[in-house]
C-alpha cells in the first residue's frame, strides 16, 4: 500500500495571510492612519504656535503671566501715543508755538523710543502689574469717572503762553559754596528795583537786557510758549498763568532760589480733540484696552503722590558725611595727583605765547615756591589753597584734583615728567615746576593699584586707627562735598538711593560704614554723625518729589520675581 500526503484544501472565500489583497490592505490602512497622524500633529503645532503666540508668557511678575497678545496691545497703545504726540508737535511746530529746533529735538526723542517699543511696553506691563498690588495694598483706588476725566485730559491741547522773564540768581557765599542770606536779600533788592522800574514806564526789553542773569536776557527774556507744567520753575509758572496779558507778575522766589519777574504777550487757550476717539479706532485701539492702560496711569501718579506727602512728614533722619570717588576706566599704569597751577598774570591760556624773560614768569615761580613752603609746613591746606589760589578755574570745585593719568595720556610734557619721576609715595609733594601753563605745585595722590575700591579701604583702615574724617575727605574725596569735610547734611529715607540708604541707616551713630561700591558711579565710605527727627526742608521735599518715588518703587520692584522673554520683545511688533 503506498501512502500520500493528503494535500491542503483552502476553505472557500478565505485569502492567506500573505495575499495581495491583504497587503494591500495594510498598505492603505498605513497610509491612512499616516495621514490622520500628520493632520493631528499640524493640528496640535497649529494650536501650540497660536497659544505660544497669543496666550504665551512674554514675562511673569512673581508667577503671573503677561501673555504676548498682552504686549502686542500695550505695544499699539504706546505706538499710537507716539504717533499722536508727533502729530501734536508738527501742529505747535505750524501755528509758530513750537520753534524748529525744538520740534526737531522732540521729534529725535520720540523716533529713539520707537526703536524700542516692545521693550517699553513689557516693562510698563510689569510695573502695572507691581504697582496695582502697591495701590491695593495702600488704599489707592481708581474709579470710572477718573479715568472719563484723564482720557479728556489726554485729548486736550493744554492752555499755552507766550513767555518772558528777568531773572535774579543769588551770587554764592565764597564761605560756603552757596547763597547765603546777605547774597538772597540782594538778589531779591535787585528784582524788586526792576520791577518798579517797569511798574513806572520803562521798558521790558531794556530791563531785561540790562538786568537780567539769564542766558535769554539777550533776547529780552523770551522763553517762548510754555505750559504751565512745562518743567520750568514751578512757582514761577503758577505766577505766570495766573497773570494778565502784557502784566508783569510780582517778584517770585523760585525753588531753586532764583528770583524771577514774568511776563505774558499771548494766550492760546486749551482745545479739546473732538477725533482723538476715532482716531484710536482708526488705530485699531479698542477702548477697554485703552482705558485700562489709562487706569495703570492714574495708579502710578496716585501712588507717587501718596509716597511724596509720606516721604515728606517729619522722620527719623541721620547727619551724614562721606568720601567719594568716582568711577574710573582700569588704568593699571595710571597716577592721581592733585594741583595748584600759578600762571604769569593769572592767565594758563595766554602763558605759552609769554616770552620765557617776562617779569610775570618770575611772578608766578615765587608765588608756587610762596606756597610749597607753606604746605611742606601744613599738607593740610592742599584742599583750601588750592580753592583759592590756583588759576585753574576747575579747581575751585575740584580742589585741584585731576583724573587719573598714565604715560599714553596727552598732558604737558613737563607736567608728565614730574608725575611719572619713579619712587613717589602717597602724599608726597612734588617741588614746583614750570610748564606751558605756568608753574605747578603738585601732590602726589596714589597709583591707580587695584581701584578705587581698594585704596578707599585703606582710607577707612586709617579712619578706624584715628584719622580726621572731614581732613581726610578733603583730601581723598572727589564730591562737591569734599570742600565742606563730607558734609553732605541730613539725610531722610526716600532721599537717596536704596544701594546708598541701606548702608547709610543700617550704620550705628558715630561710626562708619561698609566701603560701598555702586556701579557706574563710584565708591562710598560714610560716618554717621548724629540722628534726629527732623520736618524735611524745601530741598529735601524737591528731591522726594523727583526722585522720592522711583528710589522707593525701585526697591519694591527689585523684591519682586520678574521672568522676561527677550525674544517676545523683538517679535511682536
Amino acid at each position: 500500500m503506498t501512502l500520500r500526503a493528503k494535500p491542503v484544501v483552502k476553505g472557500p472565500g478565505r485569502s492567506g495571510w500573505n495575499s495581495e489583497d491583504r497587503k494591500t490592505f495594510l498598505t492603505n490602512l498605513a497610509f491612512v492612519l499616516a495621514i490622520a497622524v500628520s493632520i493631528l500633529i499640524l493640528i496640535g503645532y497649529a494650536g501650540i504656535s497660536w497659544y505660544n503666540d497669543h496666550l504665551g508668557a512674554a514675562a511673569t511678575v512673581d508667577g503671573a503671566t503677561i501673555s504676548r497678545d498682552d504686549l502686542r496691545q500695550r505695544t499699539a497703545i504706546e505706538d499710537f501715543r507716539i504717533k499722536y504726540t508727533e502729530s501734536r508737535i508738527r501742529t505747535l511746530q505750524a501755528a509758530g508755538r513750537l520753534s524748529e529746533a525744538a520740534a526737531t529735538s522732540q521729534l529725535q526723542f520720540l523716533a529713539q523710543r520707537s526703536q524700542n517699543l516692545a521693550g517699553i511696553a513689557l516693562e510698563r506691563l510689569i510695573d502695572s502689574s507691581i504697582q496695582s498690588k502697591l495701590a491695593t495694598a495702600a488704599g489707592i483706588a481708581v474709579s470710572d469717572a477718573d479715568i472719563d476725566a484723564q482720557v479728556i485730559t489726554e485729548a486736550t491741547i493744554v492752555e499755552q503762553r507766550h513767555v518772558f522773564t528777568i531773572e535774579i540768581t543769588p551770587a554764592n557765599d565764597p564761605a560756603t559754596g552757596k547763597p547765603g542770606d546777605a547774597e538772597t536779600a540782594a538778589a531779591k533788592t535787585v528784582a524788586q528795583a526792576a520791577l518798579a522800574k517797569i511798574r513806572a514806564g520803562s521798558s521790558w526789553d531794556d530791563v531785561a537786557k540790562t538786568t537780567s542773569d539769564a542766558i535769554s536776557a539777550a533776547q529780552s527774556g523770551d522763553l517762548g510758549w510754555l505750559p504751565e507744567e512745562s518743567g520750568y520753575d514751578k512757582p514761577f509758572m503758577t505766577a505766570v498763568f495766573a497773570a494778565a496779558v502784557d502784566k508783569p507778575t510780582d517778584v517770585i522766589e523760585g525753588a531753586d532760589g532764583v528770583f524771577r519777574i514774568g511776563r505774558v504777550s499771548e494766550v492760546a487757550s486749551a482745545t479739546v480733540d473732538q477725533t482723538y476717539s476715532v482716531r484710536l479706532d482708526d488705530a485699531g485701539i479698542k477702548p477697554e484696552a485703552y482705558r485700562e492702560v489709562v487706569r495703570a496711569d492714574l495708579v502710578r501718579t496716585a501712588l507717587g503722590d501718596k509716597i511724596v506727602a509720606d516721604l515728606s512728614k517729619p522722620s527719623l533722619q541721620r547727619r551724614v558725611a562721606q568720601i567719594y570717588m568716582a568711577s574710573a576706566a582700569p588704568q593699571p599704569e595710571g597716577v592721581k595727583v592733585r594741583h595748584i597751577l600759578i600762571s604769569p598774570n593769572h592767565d594758563p591760556a595766554g602763558a605759552a605765547a609769554l616770552a620765557a624773560d617776562n617779569p610775570a614768569w618770575t611772578t608766578a615761580k615765587e608765588s608756587a615756591q610762596a606756597l610749597y613752603a607753606q604746605l611742606l609746613k601744613d599738607p593740610t591746606q592742599f584742599d583750601e589753597l588750592a580753592r583759592t589760589k590756583s588759576d585753574e578755574q576747575s579747581a575751585i570745585t575740584s580742589g585741584g584734583k585731576l583724573p587719573y593719568y598714565d604715560r599714553s595720556s596727552q598732558i604737558d610734557t613737563a607736567f608728565g615728567v614730574a608725575i611719572f619721576a619713579p619712587g613717589l609715595k602717597p602724599g608726597q609733594l612734588i617741588a614746583p615746576f614750570k610748564s606751558a601753563f605756568g608753574w605747578h605745585v603738585v601732590q602726589f595722590m596714589r597709583p591707580y593699584g587695584k581701584g578705587e575700591a581698594d585704596w578707599i579701604a585703606t582710607v577707612r583702615t586709617q579712619l578706624v586707627g584715628g584719622a580726621d574724617f572731614a581732613q581726610m575727605a578733603r583730601d581723598q574725596g572727589e564730591g562737591t562735598e569734599a570742600a565742606f569735610g563730607g558734609d553732605i547734611s541730613w539725610v531722610a529715607k526716600g532721599q537717596l538711593s536704596d544701594a546708598k540708604e541701606g548702608p547709610i541707616f543700617a550704620t550705628a551713630v558715630d561710626g562708619l560704614s561698609d566701603v560701598v561700591s555702586i556701579p557706574s558711579d563710584g565708591v562710598y565710605l560714610w560716618k554717621i554723625l548724629g540722628e534726629e527727627m527732623r520736618t524735611p526742608t524745601k530741598d529735601q521735599i524737591a528731591t522726594f518729589e523727583s526722585d522720592g518715588f522711583n528710589n522707593w518703587y525701585a526697591a519694591k520692584k527689585a523684591a519682586v520675581t520678574i521672568t522676561r522673554d527677550t525674544v517676545t520683545t523683538g517679535a511682536t511688533q
